[in-house]
């Protein structure tokens, strides 16, 4: 991700009184990039516990739904 992208993200994420920001993207093979821009790195840990919890609930819906990574990662790419 560019500097700028990084710069652009964090102008509209201030207009709504957030200064700390992540973005997960996932491929359609299923991996994933995190990026992230924290200004008080001790909200980590929580990031960490927030993250975590997202994913597994995602997976649980996913386990549960009998729906394949392939086809909702390649749907959500399309949105």
């Amino acid at each position: 991700m560019k500097q700028a992208d990084l710069d652009t993200i964090s102008e509209i994420v201030a207009r709504y009184g957030f200064i700390e920001w992540s973005l997960v993207g996932f491929t359609p093979t299923g991996n994933y990039q995190i990026f992230s821009y924290f200004t008080d790195p001790s909200v980590m840990p929580v990031f960490k516990i927030v993250l975590i919890s997202m994913l597994k609930t995602v997976e649980e819906y996913l386990e549960k739904n009998h729906i394949s990574y392939e086809k909702t990662i390649y749907h959500v790419g399309k949105c």
